[in-house]
């Protein structure tokens, strides 16, 4: 009876030897999830402060063209008025 004592024994700890790796193996995967998820955060992050680069570059763009706009219509404005007060009879 002793023999089989120690061949249950032996059995029990070969199935928590056997439990332990395979919580041990699960514990990597959710870790390996984990981190591949924080991977393709920061990638997302980084993609996030591309466009934002990009927009700012596009809007400053535009905010020379609107300028040079502005510009033109004064010059234009101040023409007008030039050739109003030149045509205008002086009282």
């Amino acid at each position: 009876m002793k023999g089989n004592n120690k061949s249950i024994g032996q059995d029990n700890g070969n199935q928590l030897s056997l439990q332990a790796a395979e919580l041990a193996v699960v514990a990597e995967v959710i870790s390996t999830l984990g981190d591949t998820i924080s991977t393709i955060s920061a990638i997302l992050a980084l993609e996030a402060e591309r466009q934002e680069i990009n927009n700012d570059k596009k809007d400053r763009e535009n905010n020379k063209n609107m300028q040079k706009q502005i510009d033109y219509l004064t010059s234009e404005l101040e023409k007008l008025k030039y050739q109003v007060n030149k045509q205008k009879p002086y009282r």
